[in-house]
């Protein structure tokens, strides 16, 4: 039940967000036709710091990162930038391999070892592997990542411009 009350609450948030995208995009194109340049070109750039979380942490969407059984995880996860937070390296590795810094092939899944014949007590302990990251996402998805991550760079610039000066 939480897990539904989540998905809404994000659903809802999204759609404010979304609202607050489209009204300072309109009323800065409202003042590009009036010839007030400068005011509508800050109110779009304005416009482009609610869509910058919408994309990036709000948006529910599916992980699509591919678990060890190759399959793509269907765990909620919220916004294009980061995987789901219920599968360990998800979360972070997912946003460094979508900025390719990290390769998709870097690490293997750990395997198990047979041990029919071994004691347990004298076996060292096992080492623990990096988890092998590979997001299936679709090419509308990548699109939504690039332009997240784009326009809270843009976003935050536009910002402290406008605080500077």
């Amino acid at each position: 039940m939480a897990r539904q009350s989540r998905i809404k609450s994000m659903r809802t948030v999204s759609a404010l967000l979304l609202l607050a995208v489209s009204g300072l995009v309109a009323a800065g194109t409202v003042k590009l036709r009036h010839d007030y340049f400068l005011s509508g070109a800050e109110l779009i750039g304005w416009g482009i710091v609610p869509l910058a979380l919408l994309l990036g942490f709000t948006w529910p969407v599916r992980c699509r990162v591919k678990t060890t059984s190759r399959k793509a995880c269907g765990n909620w996860a919220y916004g294009f930038l980061f995987g789901c937070t219920k599968t360990a390296g998800h979360c972070t590795l997912k946003f460094l391999v979508q900025l390719g810094l990290k390769r998709r092939d870097e690490a293997k899944p750990v395997e198990r070892q047979s041990s029919a014949n071994t004691v347990a007590f004298n076996q060292p302990a096992p080492q623990p592997q990096p988890i092998k990251v590979a997001v299936e996402d679709s090419v509308l998805a990548k699109c939504g990542f690039w332009v997240g991550f784009a326009s809270g760079i843009v976003g935050l610039i536009q910002a402290v411009i406008t605080l500077v000066h």
